[in-house]
């Protein structure tokens, strides 16, 4: 299978007046094309800042990465702007790339029909739900074409009925659009609902502690609310929560 991305042996360490911080020890990740890939750890285990090395907004202080395509970037907060139309919001990207040619556009256009947004175009984002918005933020995501998506905890601020059906919709748009992804939680089921696969970090100075396959037996297709159905579920969810209270 081919990777689609590639973490080897790499580091991360901060200065500060106090002296180095540690943050990430040794990190080795295989994203594998077609999957999604779940890092799940303590909050303030490094998560984010894996991902930040990987969309270069940070740079490691050693080790290799090796990037096979385009990266959009998903944050916690859908940062929409609140004086922008749905419509502005999900074009920002390509306005910025300098890539708002019609054809483009098209394609938004035909985002927002399939995804349900199309009516909500010149609305404002105040005017949606929470779920609707990071609908948008993941819309506006995939505008500019990336073909691996990094998702940091982007149902963290919404409520618990809202994530699971927003994590529904985000798992089925991104298999229906062909794309990887790697997404960082904190929360075990949320993670195995939508994992191929889980690797699991340690407290800081974080390392992978484990990595898990994900197989859940399932009818029909699979996705995020009928992966918690599945009878291998409870069995995942023990394994991973002794893990992370090891860690903690």
């Amino acid at each position: 299978m081919t990777n689609r991305m590639t973490l080897k042996h790499v580091c991360k360490s901060f200065y500060t007046d106090e002296g180095e911080v540690n943050v990430l020890n040794d990190i080795n990740l295989t994203l594998k094309k077609g999957e999604i890939l779940v890092i799940l750890g303590p909050s303030g285990s490094g998560k984010s800042t894996i991902l930040n090395i990987l969309s270069k907004l940070l740079a490691p202080t050693s080790g290799e990465i090796q990037i096979n395509g385009q990266i959009g970037y998903m944050f916690q907060h859908d940062h929409l702007l609140e004086w922008r139309t749905i419509m502005a919001n999900v074009l920002i990207g390509l306005e910025i790339q300098k890539k708002l040619t019609q054809e483009n556009k098209d394609r938004v256009a035909q985002l927002l029909q399939t995804y349900g947004l199309w009516e909500f175009r010149n609305s404002f984002p105040r005017q949606l739900s929470g779920g609707m918005r990071q609908r948008a933020a993941l819309i506006r995501t995939l505008a500019t074409s990336p073909d691996i998506l990094l998702l940091d905890e982007p149902f963290s601020a919404l409520d618990y009925q809202t994530r699971l059906m927003v994590s529904d919709d985000i798992y089925q748009i991104l298999k229906k659009e062909n794309k990887e992804a790697i997404l960082v939680s904190h929360d075990i089921s949320e993670a195995i609902s939508m994992a191929d696969e889980i690797c699991v970090l340690s407290k800081r100075p974080a390392t992978i502690k484990s990595s898990h396959r994900i197989t859940l037996t399932v009818e029909g297709e699979r996705t995020p609310l009928s992966s918690r159905k599945a009878p291998e579920f409870k069995d995942y969810f023990d394994i991973l929560w002794k893990e992370l209270e090891c860690h903690a």
